[in-house]
């Protein structure tokens, strides 16, 4: 005989999203925050709606719970918060009363995805971790990602170009870095991360490749020669990455990513010259006052 499900707690919500937390998973919480007449759930339920599209706990099943995780997905692509009202006399439940709901992302930072934990790859996840992302670490090298395993804020996937779409999800937000040890091998995960982005249905709002003119050049047109649609991706990869701050060393050139993708994600328009390459951002200045 079969034992029946036990229902899931308030308890069992905190260690999930306590576990969600530690582990940099993706998720949406929502919560009743009113209730008016009959409702399922009263103020107060919680559920989790995680990246895969299950959930923990419920809000209500049916059709207004449905509702629910098709709101949740818009939660995932901005990151920004929502309230949802549900009129259960109206295809939504039988229970004719009405709730509001409050979805927000379990995780306020947005993934950062670096590919190649060499020394760049190392000094953008040092430099970083004041900044709104949580970062992922990806190298083929076992040993070069080993040091990272203890690490709260950083998850470490070890894939090569062939097994990079297996391993590694495309998020619909945050950014993609690519630096790792040679031209060769970045242009194989480009094409990687691009096909994985296809395959998807999404794209990274950030992804930029690590590396000099001469090396972009070579790498943008090996891409495009893969099709049209490589070719018209290709126009929103930033390549040279970084803005030009003079960076050499490898914390300075991080800073010049960071400075890059912030302005992209943040929706800051970037200055180009008449090539097309990025020279820097607007500068907001306050004006002086007048001197009368």
């Amino acid at each position: 005989m079969s034992q029946k499900k036990q229902p899931i707690t308030d308890r069992d919500i905190y260690e999930t999203l306590a576990r969600m937390t530690a582990a940099n998973e993706e998720g949406v919480l929502v919560t009743v925050v009113h209730t008016r007449l009959s409702t399922p759930r009263h103020e107060g339920s919680k559920m989790v709606v995680h990246a895969n599209g299950s959930i923990t706990g419920s809000v209500g099943g049916g059709r207004s719970e449905a509702k629910v995780i098709e709101e949740a997905a818009k939660v995932f692509g901005d990151r920004q918060c929502r309230t949802l009202e549900l009129d259960l006399a109206k295809g939504l439940g039988v229970c004719g009363g009405n709730m509001k709901v409050f979805l927000e992302p379990v995780l306020r930072s947005a993934p950062f995805i670096i590919i190649g934990a060499g020394h760049v790859g190392r000094a953008v996840v040092e430099v970083g971790q004041t900044l709104p992302f949580h970062f992922i670490l990806v190298d083929d090298r076992p040993e070069f990602l080993e040091p990272w395993q203890d690490n709260p804020g950083v998850k470490t996937i070890l894939a090569g170009p062939a097994d990079i779409c297996e391993k590694l999800s495309v998020p619909g937000h945050g950014a993609l870095l690519l630096a790792s040890r040679n031209h060769k091998l970045d242009r194989a995960y480009l094409e990687a991360s691009l096909r994985a982005e296809m395959e998807s249905g999404k794209t990274f709002p950030f992804l930029g490749v690590l590396g000099s003119q001469s090396k972009a050049e070579i790498i943008y047109n090996e891409i495009c020669a893969k099709g049209d649609d490589f070719a018209q991706r290709m126009t929103t990869v930033q390549m040279p990455v970084g803005l030009d701050v003079g960076a050499e060393t490898p914390a300075e050139i991080a800073l010049s990513v960071f400075a890059e993708a912030q302005a992209v994600l943040r929706g800051v328009e970037l200055l180009r010259n008449e090539e097309g390459t990025i020279v820097g951002v607007p500068l907001h200045r306050t004006r002086k006052p007048k001197l009368s």
